[in-house]
C-alpha cells in the first residue's frame, strides 16, 4: 500500500473519529463475516457502531484526535466500538457483543479522559444505565414526597383531634 493511500485512509479515520470522547477496542478473532454483519446490525439499532480497522492506521488516527494510550490494545484482528448514549451504554454494548459472538474479546478502551482496562469496562457494563438510574431517582423522590405529604397530613389530623377533644372537654364541663 502506498504512503499516499495510507495517508488518505488515516485522514478518513480521523474524520470518522473526530469529536470522539469514548471508544472500546475489541478483538475479533474467528468471527465469520455473516455473524459480524448481524452483530453490526444489532449494535446499530442501539446507536453503537462497530468498525473493523487496520491497527497501524487506527493508532495514528486515534492519536491525532486525542485518544492517546489505546495503541497498546491494537494488536491482532481489531474493531473499534463507538457511540452509545454514554460510556456505560457503550460498555454494556461491548459486553453483550463479547457474550453474543463468543470469540470477541474486549481488549480495552478510552473514556472520561483516561485509558480503560478490560476490567474497568467489565465493571462499567454492570453499572445501571442512565435510564435505570433516573428511574431509581424518581422512585426515591416519589417516596420522599409521599412521606412528606403523610407527615403534613398527620399535623392536620392531630390538630383536628386536639380541637375535637377540646370541644368535647368543654361540652362535658358545661354540662
Amino acid at each position: 500500500m502506498s504512503k499516499r493511500l495510507k495517508a488518505l485512509m488515516v485522514k478518513e479515520l480521523e474524520n470518522s473519529f473526530a469529536g470522539l470522547d469514548r471508544c472500546i477496542i475489541v478483538g475479533l478473532t474467528g468471527v465469520p463475516a455473516t455473524a459480524a454483519d448481524k452483530v453490526r446490525a444489532d449494535l446499530a439499532s442501539r446507536n453503537v457502531r462497530l468498525r473493523i480497522v487496520k491497527n497501524a492506521l487506527a493508532a495514528v488516527a486515534l492519536r491525532e484526535v486525542g485518544l492517546k494510550g489505546v495503541e497498546a490494545f491494537l494488536d491482532g484482528p481489531t474493531a473499534i466500538v463507538t457511540g452509545g448514549g454514554d460510556l456505560v451504554d457503550l460498555a454494556k454494548a461491548a459486553g453483550q457483543l463479547a457474550k453474543a459472538a463468543g470469540t470477541v474479546v474486549v481488549k480495552g478502551g478510552y473514556g472520561e479522559g483516561k485509558v480503560l482496562s478490560p476490567v474497568d469496562i467489565e465493571t462499567l457494563s454492570k453499572v445501571p444505565g442512565r435510564q435505570e438510574l433516573l428511574a431509581m431517582l424518581a422512585g426515591a423522590l416519589a417516596g420522599t414526597m409521599r412521606n412528606f405529604a403523610g407527615a403534613l397530613g398527620a399535623v392536620q389530623r392531630n390538630f383536628v383531634y386536639a380541637l375535637t377533644a377540646a370541644k368535647e372537654k368543654q361540652s362535658q364541663t358545661a354540662a
